[in-house]
């Protein structure tokens, strides 16, 4: 939080409301659930999910749906 005042000082503004706003950006922009889950930090679940697929595969997917999410931010 005290990174998040250092940019704001609207009471409003907090971390978990940040998370959610780029939840809700992230299903607009039609982004995979998997890759949803990589960008909030959530677990993968099944082992294909974690195990397969190398990492600049997954970076270069992360970085294509954190565009098309932020193209739709205010």
């Amino acid at each position: 939080m005290k990174h998040l005042r250092e940019e704001t000082r609207n009471p409003r503004h907090v971390v978990y409301s940040l998370r959610h706003n780029m939840k809700d950006y992230l299903v607009s922009a039609g982004v995979p659930e998997r890759d949803e889950h990589r960008i909030l930090g959530h677990s993968l679940g099944g082992v294909g999910n974690r195990v397969y697929g190398g990492d600049e595969a997954k970076l270069q997917a992360a970085t294509e749906a954190m565009k098309k999410a932020l193209a739709l931010a205010p």
